[in-house]
């Protein structure tokens, strides 16, 4: 473990859960010494990174909200998807919410949001929460698509959610079951998440062809109709592939315009 491994451990005690620390009681928490944990502190709160809130006690810092401006204003993905995540929800006519998603380690979390104005609707995939990758729409068309070696460990390391999520309790059933999701292109789930509540969502991939994230809907279930939803459907899987073509786009390096011969070159002789 290298030494900035070492100090980001130390910004990673920070949670909802546990949003306070000191230095003796994260030098206790990583079983490191009380001075290594203070110059761990030290570099974080340079960086602003955490700041001193009151009496030793250390929160979150201003870096933290400057990056988060970054990422809403300069993160590919987010430029991507935010004419299809708005397009999603301008044609709205009953309560929902298009969410943008992206793989976050062994979580799956929301990175943006499309609301149709006056019709809010409160759900568990707030931005910025890590969510199960098992459950809802927004994970399970993320994990689908996942590398084998890698979505086996993660389903042996937790076998009981992936069967708690309907996905099966033997790797062959579950193998199945993400199959079916892949070959789809979309995840439909009902209050897997949120009571009453139905899920649509499709896969985003990376320009060099890996799993990045999905965009869907979340919809009230009982104003949905069999044909609507079919019409959901299509409508989620069409935009997980304009989003997937945007990216590629962006990551296209354009056309040199009028580039000049060697001859034509000021100077040349």
């Amino acid at each position: 473990m290298t030494t900035a491994d070492r100090v980001l451990s130390v910004l990673q005690l920070f949670t909802m859960a546990e949003p306070e620390w000191t230095v003796e009681d994260a030098a206790r928490r990583l079983e490191v010494p009380t001075s290594t944990a203070y110059r761990y502190f030290r570099s974080l709160v340079d960086a602003g990174l955490i700041v001193n809130f009151t009496a030793g006690r250390y929160v979150i810092g201003p870096a933290i909200i400057e990056l988060d401006r970054q990422t809403r204003h300069l993160d590919p993905l987010i430029l991507a998807a935010q004419p299809t995540l708005s397009a999603l929800v301008e044609p709205l006519e009953t309560t929902g919410v298009s969410l943008l998603c992206r793989i976050y380690r062994r979580t799956v979390i929301c990175v943006d949001q499309g609301r149709p104005p006056g019709r809010p609707l409160e759900i568990s995939y707030e931005r910025g929460r890590p969510m199960p990758l098992f459950r809802g729409a927004a994970s399970k068309s993320i994990t689908a698509h996942i590398t084998a070696r890698t979505l086996k460990r993660y389903f042996e390391d937790d076998i009981e959610a992936a069967a708690a999520a309907g996905l099966g309790a033997d790797w062959e059933t579950f193998k199945a079951k993400m199959r079916e999701i892949r070959k789809a292109e979309v995840c439909v789930t009902c209050g897997e998440l949120d009571q009453g509540l139905l899920g649509v969502s499709a896969p985003i991939f990376a320009p060099d062809g890996d799993i990045l994230g999905s965009i869907g809907v979340v919809l009230v279930r009982a104003q949905i109709d069999a044909a609507t939803e079919r019409t959901w459907v299509e409508t989620v899987r069409q935009a997980g592939r304009t989003v997937t073509q945007a990216l590629a786009a962006h990551a296209t390096p354009p056309v040199a315009q009028n580039t000049l011969t060697k001859a034509e070159a000021p100077g040349a002789a």
